[in-house]
């Protein structure tokens, strides 16, 4: 009975596998920015396994993907289906945070006529503090942010740091909100801060190298951050392998390192070649 029950076992572990080998190669095409490949990969996920909350919410990002480069006519049609995932992966999982933070995003960046509101997204916010209060704080700035309230937005990033000191995800919120406000030197302090209150966390050694292209300083100090950040596999929403090499190429560009330079911003293009910064940066050391 024992290879029967063997046999059994792996062919009710066939479709689990079939639709991680999807979700996989969906987050690869994301990751290469080629939604639509992504959005027919999730697709078949969902269809794997209906009840799967992370394959709907992972749709969702896909054809939240595809409306930022379609038609007028098709965005509608496209954010709607957006939000349908993220409310059924919600559904699913009233605990999926990223699903919830991608109906705030949707409610707080759609058109009322397209089923926006900043009511629904607070609602959202209120819901994400009962199980990640740090990533309420994340949520509350962005809605402020699209309603052009940027005090508001930094004080909900300056509330992370003051409730949770010790977190690096707390102090690089805030130094990305400083980055947007250009106070570059202030934005590199906060990186130093997450790297010394949790040195493991290692998109914090990402953001050191690139405080130090924005800053023109400390450049062997971001090289080394960089390259360690490269010898780490990011996680979802974690800075991509092409982003690091793009600040990589910009610290050898600052320093006249013309050939180091192009090689590392060929690199990123070859990791994503959807890259228009990166493409500029190209042409300037070529």
């Amino acid at each position: 009975m024992r290879p029967i029950l063997v046999a059994f076992a792996a062919l009710i572990a066939l479709p689990l596998l079939a639709q991680n080998l999807l979700i996989d190669q969906g987050r690869a095409a994301m990751n290469r920015n080629d939604a639509d490949a992504a959005a027919a990969l999730f697709e078949k996920a969902v269809a794997q396994n209906p009840k799967s909350a992370e394959a709907h919410y992972l749709l969702g990002t896909a054809y939240g993907s595809q409306a930022q480069k379609a038609s007028i006519f098709s965005q509608m049609s496209l954010a709607g289906k957006t939000k349908d995932e993220f409310q059924k992966a919600v559904e699913l999982d009233p605990a999926f945070i990223d699903a919830r933070f991608g109906l705030v995003q949707f409610y707080a960046m759609a058109p009322g006529i397209a089923g926006g509101s900043y009511d629904k997204a607070f609602a959202q916010v209120a819901e994400i503090r009962k199980h990640d209060p740090l990533m309420a704080h994340r949520a509350a700035a962005f809605i402020y942010t699209q309603q052009k309230k940027p005090d508001e937005a930094r004080n909900e990033y300056l509330a992370e740091v003051r409730e949770y000191p010790k977190s690096a995800r707390a102090h690089i919120d805030l130094g990305v909100s400083y980055i947007v406000a250009k106070n570059v030197k202030a934005a590199a302090e906060e990186f130093e801060t997450a790297l010394k209150v949790e040195p493991a966390y290692m998109p914090a050694y990402f953001r050191v190298g690139q405080s130090a292209v924005l800053t023109s300083s400390n450049y062997a100090h971001g090289e080394e951050a960089l390259r360690k950040y490269l010898a780490y596999t990011p996680k979802e929403n974690e800075p991509s392998h092409a982003r690091a090499h793009y600040w990589l190429g910009q610290l050898f560009e600052k320093q006249g390192k013309k050939a180091e330079a192009k090689a590392s911003f060929e690199t990123s293009l070859k990791l994503n070649p959807s890259q228009k910064d990166v493409v500029e940066a190209l042409k300037r050391v070529s």
